[in-house]
């Protein structure tokens, strides 16, 4: 296991998944409005398994991931929180379980991550995507950090961009589901907000203080919503 491995980092976002919804709106978002009228609306999240990986193809992988996103309501703003399950590094084939501080063998948790809804493509094009992003880099607190096998320490941080695949725009649901994907190893599917936005670029670092690389993160996920239905006003 090598510094490669930790270029990798937490496809563990995954899975990055999710459908958290996201004040006042800002050039390239939308919003979301909570069907039962109440202030922030809470949904749980459940995906399958999820991937992050370098450009040399290396990855570390995780079976399951769940956790719970909120929204505000009227706001594309909110929050996400995963946990990722049985995660592995797939770089030495010995597939060394990769596990954050406290937690048992395999798992991974985000911590609070914010979440912005926003439109992938300039209008009139309505294609709904969801920005997650990870706590500040390279702050020494922030990110994600986890180890493979007791070492290769290895700290997560940026923000990722996946596809919201059922908007359903301006009808109320009872779930959402949002897609993250690569188009080739290390290089995310969407990484700019109305194809014109800031670039968002999911990070990993070397032992935990080295030099930061990119990374692109595959996963699904799907949010349910409790008690009540979400509308996007995409």
């Amino acid at each position: 296991m090598n510094k490669k491995l930790m270029l990798l980092a937490t496809g563990v976002l995954a899975a990055l998944a999710f459908a958290a919804l996201p004040a006042a709106a800002s050039a390239g978002e939308f919003a979301a409005h909570c069907k039962n009228g109440a202030a922030t609306c809470t949904g749980n999240v459940v995906g399958g398994a999820s991937q992050l990986k370098n450009h040399a193809n290396e990855a570390v992988s995780c079976t399951s991931v769940d956790g719970k996103a909120t929204v505000t309501n009227g706001s594309p703003t909110g929050f996400l929180e995963l946990t990722f399950t049985k995660c592995v590094e797939t770089i030495t084939g010995f597939k060394f379980s990769c596990t954050g501080t406290g937690l048992a063998a395999g798992e991974i948790k985000t911590g609070k991550m914010v979440t912005h809804l926003v439109y992938l493509e300039p209008l009139p094009n309505t294609t709904a995507g969801l920005k997650v992003t990870l706590p500040g880099k390279g702050t020494g607190t922030g990110g994600v950090t986890f180890s493979c096998a007791g070492f290769a320490k290895k700290t997560v941080t940026g923000s990722v961009i996946g596809h919201i695949s059922n908007p359903n725009c301006g009808n109320p649901s009872a779930s959402h589901t949002a897609d993250f994907t690569e188009v080739a190893p290390g290089t995310q599917r969407w990484n700019q907000a109305t194809t014109t936005g800031e670039k968002t670029d999911l990070e990993s670092n070397n032992d935990a203080g080295g030099v930061y690389s990119t990374s692109s993160q595959i996963g699904s996920g799907v949010i349910t919503w409790e008690g009540t239905e979400v509308t996007l006003t995409c």
